[in-house]
This record gives structure tokens, sequence and C-alpha cells, in this order.
């Protein structure tokens, strides 16, 4: 549509919070979906050829920085519509996730362009191998709620870390007064591997937001162990390599006895 068109990705820092142009709505009806895009409200619609019964998700699956659609269809297929317009933010993904499990109580965890949540900053999710005692974490609480600023009883926002889904582990826990972008040092009890982390943010009003991102801990710490070993033992040869002794044939003559000779006595006169 002409409004996706004319939105360039790249001018602007990715929207969230309300702010995004771009797909709104996605109703299945029976094997078609009905694409609509809330800021022209132009239509369009995708036959996938199967009747679809569940809600559709929308997440980064191919990491592309882009916001793809998930469909499946009542004969078991997943389906991804991949888009290179609706640009990807955690705040702008409709996901079932661990938080909205039926039965959690806590079916407003996300929502598209919600207005409230917790999303990592892409110096932390990028997925890489960290290897030392701490993995520092990036993460930003963002509140647009509508008089918020009046309300400081309702500014509370308690954030968990977690190596993972379960409470059990559960890595780091605090509570913050204020909204805004903090940085975390988390160390991991679990030894070393690859980690689903899962940052979670509880309002006062009980609903949780989450964002989960993939890393590995020092997964290849061999290759730092070698340096431990080796390092000081190249550090100590190096001076005794570079020692260079100057000869002195009057001391090697009788090591430095004066003529008494080796065993500090004189020699026997001449006869």
């Amino acid at each position: 549509t002409e409004a996706s068109q004319s939105y360039q990705p790249s001018s602007k820092p990715r929207p969230h919070g309300g702010s995004g142009r771009g797909l709104h709505v996605v109703q299945p009806l029976g094997s078609t979906l009905h694409i609509v895009e809330g800021s022209t409200s132009c239509e369009q619609t995708v036959d996938v050829g199967d009747s679809v019964p569940s809600m559709v998700q929308a997440d980064d699956v191919h990491g592309t920085g882009g916001l793809d659609l998930v469909v499946t269809t009542s004969r078991g297929e997943i389906l991804t519509l991949e888009s290179d317009v609706v640009p990807y933010h955690p705040l702008n993904v409709w996901s079932a996730g661990t938080t909205r499990a039926p039965g959690s109580g806590n079916a407003q965890a996300h929502g598209f362009s919600s207005s409230q949540g917790i999303f990592v900053h892409p110096v932390s999710r990028q997925f890489r191998d960290v290897l030392g005692i701490y993995i520092p974490i990036t993460f930003e609480i963002f509140d647009r709620r509508p008089g918020i600023a009046d309300e400081p009883n309702r500014r509370e926002y308690d954030v968990e870390i977690r190596a993972g889904m379960s409470v059990k582990r559960t890595v780091f826990s605090h509570k913050y007064g204020a909204p805004g972008v903090y940085t975390e040092r988390i160390n991991i009890p679990f030894g070393p591997g690859y980690y689903a982390f899962s940052v979670r943010l509880r309002t006062t009003h009980g609903i949780v937001y989450e964002d989960t991102f993939h890393l590995g801990w020092n997964v290849n710490y061999m290759g730092g162990l070698w340096l431990i070993v080796f390092l000081p033992l190249v550090m100590a040869a190096i001076p005794i390599l570079m020692f260079k002794r100057q000869p002195n044939w009057e001391e090697d003559e009788d090591y430095g006895s004066r003529g008494t000779g080796i065993l500090g006595r004189a020699p026997l006169p001449a006869s």
C-alpha cells in the first residue's frame, strides 16, 4: 500500500509503542487471510489453501529484521509469510510465548505496538559466545501509558532475567522505579552452554511482558584456557632466552679461587 511504500525503515529508528505504520490486523476467515493496514485501511487477502483454526502469530522468524507472519493450518502445516516493510521490534511481536500459555491468566502479555513492555537492546541480543564471568545485558523498560507521569505508585517495575523459562532458573531480580535503559551484569551458575534468556517485566496490574534472546556462555572456554597455561611459560622463557653470559677465562680456570685450586688449597710446590 501507499503508506507502506513511503515508509523507509532505515530513515528513522525502528518504531514501537504505537508509533509504527504498516501491518496492524490479520484476521483468518476460512482459508483466507485478511491483512488490513491500520494507517490506510487498505486490505489484502491471501489464500493459504486450507482453513486456519488458530490465531496468526507475528515474529521475526527468519532473522531478517522484518515482522513475519506464522500461520498454521488444520492439516498441521506451518507457513511463514516474510515481510520486508514492517520492521521487527520486540514490542511489535504477537506470539504465544510461555507467559501467554493457556491457563496462565496473562493473555494480554504481548500486543502489537503495546504502550508498555520491556525489550533487550540489539547490543545484547545479538547471538554470540560470551567468554568471561559475567554477561552484560542491556534492556529498556518502556512505559508510555497515558498519565503515568502523574501516578508514581504505578511506576513500579519488577524485572526478572531467567536462563531459560523456569522460575528455578532465575539469575537476576530487581525492582525499578522508573522506565529507561539499564545494563546489568549477570552471572550464570549453571555452567557453560547455550542459553535462551528471558527478560520479564511484571507491572503493578500483574501483567507480564517478556523478551527472549539466545547467547552462548563460555562454550569455547578452552580457547581461553590455553592462554592461561601457555602465556606464563612464554613470559618466563623470554628473559632466559635473551640472557647472554660473557665468558671470563680467569674465573673459569679455577672458579674464582685466586690460585688456591678447586678445594681452596694451595697447589703443592714443584719438586
